[in-house]
């Protein structure tokens, strides 16, 4: 029986927008699989004969709350296809609420024995500079929507108070390198240059080079890596939303084409999934 592979999107899940106002579920086909968050990723690992599957999160949640809501995910897979354990593909902050979701189970039901291997792609490990930006300068508007039935949390989740503090206690570092004997733990980062940051990106990249040095628009290299002995690697030329197979129109213009662009994510995806164990 082949392991099940959960891709786990990030903070603001952008792709909820026209799935919300048209009413679809862009899992449904190959063809609305392209308009998903992971574009295309999951029928491009189907067709080769993976089962992939993805989580639907809170939108901006609290890393507790997309972490339960996980849970739940893995076992509901689990359940399905009658596996014993599941990859997971994490992607940005999911791969933090992966993290969350292991060391808060640990003494209940001990989801973490579920999982045979955690893949984080430019997750903020050591926490996001941009994030902690966005809260200073939008401090205000962030109250507001603290004060109103909204859960919002999950930017302070990513910041990087809130990384370290959780980072540093000694209960997570002992139980994640526990986990090492069961659980094959890697990480990715992605990178681009100044130069050819697009303009989705051209404003967050200067403000985390000048703090933590190479990145990819949001994530920092050095934060993306969370222990060195996890590294795989950098995926050069890569922004933060490449990595799950979007370009951004500038891109395009600048001479970036979009077949070969895709062949490339997609490629990355099956290589991965192809060595998993």
């Amino acid at each position: 029986m082949a392991t099940p592979i959960l891709l786990i999107h990030g903070l603001a899940r952008f792709d909820i927008l026209w799935n919300t106002l048209l009413g679809i579920d862009t899992t449904t086909s190959p063809f609305l699989d392209r308009f998903h968050y992971f574009k295309g990723i999951r029928t491009a690992l189907i067709r080769e004969g993976f089962p992939a599957y993805c989580a639907h999160l809170s939108w901006a949640g609290s890393v507790d709350r997309r972490a339960q809501q996980l849970k739940k995910t893995v076992i509901r897979i689990l359940n399905e296809t009658g596996a014993p354990r599941i990859h997971l593909i994490a992607h940005s902050m999911g791969g933090l609420d992966a993290r969350h979701m292991m060391f808060n189970d640990r003494k209940k039901d001990q989801i973490h024995q579920k999982i045979a291997s955690l893949t984080t792609l430019s997750t903020p490990h050591d926490g996001a500079t941009y994030a902690d930006h966005l809260l200073q300068r939008l401090a205000w508007p962030y109250r507001l929507l603290r004060a109103m039935p909204i859960d919002v949390r999950g930017l302070e989740d990513v910041g990087t108070r809130a990384c370290q503090a959780y980072n540093q206690q000694p209960d997570v570092q002992s139980f994640e390198e526990a986990c090492e004997r069961t659980i094959l733990f890697q990480t990715y980062a992605g990178r681009q240059s100044y130069q050819a940051i697009s303009l989705l990106h051209r404003g967050a990249y200067p403000l985390i080079y000048r703090r933590e040095g190479d990145n990819d628009g949001m994530v920092s290299v050095r934060s993306a890596q969370w222990r060195p002995r996890y590294f795989k690697g950098i995926l050069d030329h890569m922004e933060h939303f490449n990595l799950v197979g979007w370009i951004s129109p500038d891109q395009i213009l600048r001479g970036t084409k979009p077949r070969s662009f895709f062949k490339i994510i997609q490629d990355f995806y099956l290589d991965l999934a192809k060595s998993l164990p």
